[in-house]
């Protein structure tokens, strides 16, 4: 398909119309970054996404992903919202990106509209498929290409006028768009913000990042129990994690989303340790539908709740901890909870531990049990 004179500054202006933040476009080639993705693979840092690891060649061939692949649309969508509870709350802090609906089906929806407008521009029937997550794409790579930004030392796009609270999407198409943006440098400089303020320290070094380290994986990807020793750096994180963005520099004066579905729910904005931690799981899937938080699943973001409260230092949770204990079916979450209390301390919660201990058979909660006790023998010594 030969290209149509100036198309691709009108899919630009189109893009901008349906709410999209920056646009940029670029030609199909392969992607020369491939080696460095392959090594972050054969170092683990990946963890539990096994997904990343299948068929690496192919998210460096965007070619792959449609037949007869010319052109790819990159976009950003800014998710950041000022809406926030002012009244004292419990413990409990939500990353800004699922504050409001689930992303994908927004996006998506968007990107079928703007393929819609390149059918129409054309007179052409182009083939189409839209990139949000979903698909096997070095998405921060065909960004930068495009001029979306540069790869920051946290690993995020970075704008300097837009920060880095959006979302990156692509449209791939059939048809030649032309090429609309060219990369920008980095203006990292010598920040360190961003790797100096991770609680967790899973930047192993500028631009790498050990998602077994994240909170923002261990809160959301990750399905099996927290590692002890994570779990205290954790502070009262239920879902993501936005400290590294937070420092940036370049976030100071990045505007906030004017896209309704992204503006903050408060429904979930309300939503505090405490309460999550006795959802059943219908409550969970009516609380939370159509929200970004469905992904942890319901014994992940009760495990959440119960390490945010853990660490409140607050024992007014103990009595909600030591009945959660008693009567959570999950052991995942028990677990956690049995965490909770060791750290948490105190007369009551002792004797929930030891009473818990009596009736549990499950033996990952009865080493849990067993750990949050010693806690207790630590203490006395102490």
């Amino acid at each position: 398909m030969t290209v149509v004179d100036n198309v691709g500054a009108r899919v630009v202006a189109r893009a901008k119309a349906l709410g999209f933040a920056s646009v940029g476009i670029v030609p199909v080639e392969p992607l020369p970054h491939l080696a460095d993705f392959q090594d972050w693979l054969r170092h683990g840092y990946q963890g539990e996404m096994a997904w990343l690891g299948r068929n690496p060649e192919s998210r460096a061939n965007p070619q792959t992903l449609l037949e007869g692949a010319r052109s790819i649309v990159a976009v950003t969508a800014l998710y950041r919202s000022d809406d926030e509870p002012s009244e004292a709350r419990a413990p409990g802090r939500i990353a800004s990106y699922a504050h409001g609906y689930d992303y994908h089906r927004v996006l998506e929806e968007r990107l079928g509209r703007l393929a819609a407008f390149i059918r129409a521009e054309t007179g052409a029937e182009v083939a189409d498929r839209a990139a949000v997550d979903r698909l096997p794409l070095l998405e921060r790579e065909v960004a930068a290409r495009a001029g979306l930004g540069w790869q920051g030392k946290n690993t995020m796009v970075l704008d300097r006028v837009l920060g880095s609270f959006f979302f990156l999407a692509e449209l791939v198409v059939d048809a030649d768009l032309g090429s609309v943006g060219a990369p920008v440098r980095d203006h990292c400089g010598s920040c360190t913000a961003c790797l100096d303020a991770c609680p967790t320290n899973a930047f192993v070094a500028p631009y790498v990042l050990d998602a077994r380290l994240c909170i923002s994986y261990l809160t959301i990807e990750h399905r099996g129990p927290i590692p002890r020793d994570l779990r205290p750096l954790m502070g009262d994180h239920l879902f993501g994690c936005d400290i590294c963005q937070d420092v940036c520099p370049w976030n100071r004066k990045a505007p906030d989303t004017a896209l309704f579905p992204f503006l903050g729910r408060p429904d979930i904005e309300s939503l505090t340790a405490d309460q999550i931690l006795v959802l059943s799981e219908d409550e969970f899937r009516a609380r939370l539908e159509l929200s970004p938080l469905q992904r942890a699943r319901r014994p992940g973001l009760l495990r959440n709740a119960a390490v945010a409260l853990g660490n409140s230092g607050d024992t007014r949770w103990v009595a909600l901890l030591g009945h959660v204990l008693a009567t959570e079916a999950e052991p995942l979450v028990r677990g956690h909870v049995a965490w909770a209390l060791g750290a948490l301390g105190g007369r009551w919660a002792w004797r929930a531990l030891e009473k818990a201990q009596l009736a549990e058979e499950d033996v990952y909660v009865l080493e849990e049990l067993e750990a949050a006790l010693g806690a207790r023998n630590a203490k006395r010594e102490g």
